[in-house]
């Protein structure tokens, strides 16, 4: 855009960030080892106590006029800086989100009611009390909370310029500026109220990561991790760093941003000028932490309430509120099998978790891993989880399977509509085996894990294709599969999969049960053996669609969506790719196949799709936050890729 600078390059230092959080006089950084550092504004004299809190560990700090506040990774607040402009203590007990205002603060606790302190009059510190909250917010002179029934908006204290009106939404994120409050729509659209006269109140169209308010401007970070900002007069003209970017945070007519590309960057807008300042003292160094999801192959709703996001190193993380920016580090793990999970090739981890479809009566969480390297097997295990804690040590191992070369395990568990677990296990590159009936390896296996013991790991069940036939693993539900990566069933239980391709095509094929897929003989459509061979493969399934090294190089396949926060994709499929870091939608032609477009693009390599209990879908890449489909992918015909799906 016209006001577009080029970022300055970065402040050498050491110090690793995942936050940057700006305020009027100071910023401040939370580290990947749990502490804060701030440090003054290069253009302000005001007397701001700063320092680096060495013997405490945070998870989030946020700023106000002229102090901060941080939550402590025991959950607990500890504010600091000028007392006259926060004069009381923060209250004692446990939360999970502080939000510093200009001179009060407010903070969610464990069950989601709002506590606020500091500045009181208009109200701005007297949340009600009969509400529960998602999200809160602190702004100049009035408070704002989302209620966890519906995501209304809902405001007290000061209203003079319309900021505290309330509003029905849905919202998924808010921020409030000085004399405005700003949100995000489910489908990623800015909304805002309040204070408008020098456009901060009107952002521009199209969908937003994240949002941050200030005084007279804002700032929105694209799901691309482009920034784009508003207000101060300026409209289309109004400038900012670019490059792209994780987080925002704004106060006043100060914004920071931590940068993809191990940096963060602090920037100032000064009195009749469009261009922002970058404040050279402000820049922190930064480089990609390990508590941000560096390596996230699922998403899945959590029985008691977020979302479990499992990371290939060996955690299983549950995640509350916002999920796009979930910090790893700030919660105690679900499950911790680090210490067991293999982790040698790209491939190998913790592959694949879920918890059973009928929790209540089955309440038990499985998982699909590598372990050892003599010799290498992968695992699969169930777990008891109760009162919202997984029994690490009542782990059942359910099947293992020797794995010898350091590739190609698949790892999808799935539970179908019939309730049994369904797992896609690749060929450990012995392309061979794929065909044979008599292993595992490259096949969709078919079990009953719900009366697992010692004495029986898991039944067959009677309808099985194989179970009765003689040289053939009763287990087996299909086969002559390479690497099955991911897999779904949809809503009317057919079961699709993206099985990764060698060097000729990638595909997605409907999965029946007995169906070959065809690995070796066939890669997708092509003959990949002999043609002989391939004449003779007749009842081979062929795919739905296949493409390319043009396009990618390995499948991800996603699942169709079923949110209701784009009724536009309802019924639409989902996936992507590793390499080319694209996602497309599928949807059926009126000839009876199936017709594709691009959808979108993510910052990383795709690594795998999610589903929340609402039913909208995330997409998780490599050291990524983690997208909302719904946000960043058009419904309309502008979106068309000219090339179909075979």
């Amino acid at each position: 855009m016209p006001g577009h600078l080029a970022t300055p390059p970065p402040a050498t230092s050491s110090t690793p960030l995942i936050q940057i959080a700006a305020g009027r006089h100071a910023q401040c950084g939370l580290q990947v080892d749990g502490q804060v550092v701030c440090q003054r504004n290069n253009y302000t004299d005001h007397a701001v106590p700063l320092l680096s809190l060495s013997n405490a560990r945070f998870r989030q700090v946020s700023l106000g006029l002229a102090y901060a506040c941080g939550l402590r990774r025991d959950g607990t607040i500890a504010c600091w800086g000028n007392p006259a402009h926060n004069k009381t203590a923060p209250p004692p007990g446990q939360f999970t989100s502080v939000d510093a205002g200009k001179q009060h603060a407010c903070a969610l606790d464990s069950d989601g009611y709002a506590q606020c302190w500091g500045w009181g009059n208009n109200g701005r510190a007297t949340p009600p009390a009969d509400l529960a909250f998602t999200a809160i917010g602190a702004g100049g002179s009035h408070s704002c909370g989302l209620t966890a029934a519906g995501g209304a908006l809902r405001c007290w204290g000061s209203n003079g310029r319309g900021q505290a009106d309330n509003h029905s939404g849905p919202f998924q994120s808010l921020s409030l500026g000085v004399w405005n409050t700003c949100a995000l729509r489910p489908e990623g659209t800015a909304w805002c109220q309040g204070e408008d006269a020098a456009g901060q109140s009107s952002p521009p169209p199209g969908a937003f990561a994240q949002i941050a308010a200030g005084s007279e401007y804002a700032c929105g970070l694209r799901p691309e991790g482009n920034l784009e900002c508003w207000g101060g007069g300026f409209g289309a003209e109004l400038g900012e760093p670019a490059g792209e970017f994780m987080t925002v945070s704004g106060s006043w007519d100060t914004f920071c941003a931590l940068s993809r590309a191990d940096y963060a960057v602090c920037w100032r807008y000064q009195p009749g000028s469009p261009q922002p300042a970058v404040d050279s003292i402000t820049r922190f160094s930064a480089e990609v932490p390990a508590t941000v999801f560096q390596w996230p192959v699922e998403l899945f709703p959590w029985p008691e309430g977020g979302l479990a996001v499992v990371e290939r190193e060996g955690l299983i993380i549950r995640c509350r509120g916002e999920v796009l920016y979930c910090d790893a580090g700030g919660n105690p793990p679900l499950l911790d099998l680090t210490e067991q999970v293999e982790l040698i090739e790209l491939e190998s981890g913790m592959l694949s978790a879920a918890v059973d479809p009928d929790f209540d009566r089955f309440p038990f969480l499985y998982v699909y891993y590598t372990v050892g390297a003599d010799p290498r097997k992968a695992r699969l295990s169930r777990f008891p989880v109760a009162g919202g804690q997984v029994d690490r040590a009542g782990e059942l191992a359910l099947l293992e399977l020797p794995m010898p070369k350091a590739e190609h395990f698949g790892g999808a568990i799935r539970f179908g509509p019939d309730g049994m677990l369904y797992l896609g296990i690749g060929d450990n590159r012995s392309p061979e085996e794929a065909q044979s009936r008599a292993s595992l390896r490259g096949k969709i296996i078919r079990i009953d894990a719900r009366g697992a013991t010692l004495e029986q790991l898991y039944g067959i069940p009677e309808d099985n294709p194989y179970r009765a036939t003689a040289g053939a693993l009763p287990e087996i539900w299909a086969y002559g599969l390479r690497n099955p990566w991911r897999m779904s069933f949809d809503a009317a239980g057919r079961l699709w999969v993206g099985d990764v391709g060698v060097a000729g095509a990638e595909e997605v094929s409907i999965v029946t049960a007995g169906a070959n897929l065809g690995w070796p003989i066939f890669e997708g459509n092509l003959c990949y053996g002999e043609e002989r061979e391939c004449a003779a493969l007749t009842d081979a399934t062929p795919p739905v669609i296949d493409y390319g090294r043009a396009e990618g190089c390995a499948i991800i396949w996603g699942g169709e969506y079923r949110g209701t926060a784009r009724p536009q994709l309802a019924g639409v499929y989902f996936f992507g790719d590793f390499c080319s870091r694209r996602i497309w939608a599928l949807t059926p032609d009126r000839e009876g196949g199936w017709q594709r477009r691009l959808a979108a693009t993510v910052g990383g390599p795709l690594l795998a799709f999610g589903t929340d209990a609402a039913g909208e879908m995330y997409a998780l890449s490599v050291n990524q936050p983690i997208v909302k489909l719904a946000a960043v992918v058009p419904a309309g015909p502008e979106a068309e890729n000219p090339a179909g799906g075979q």
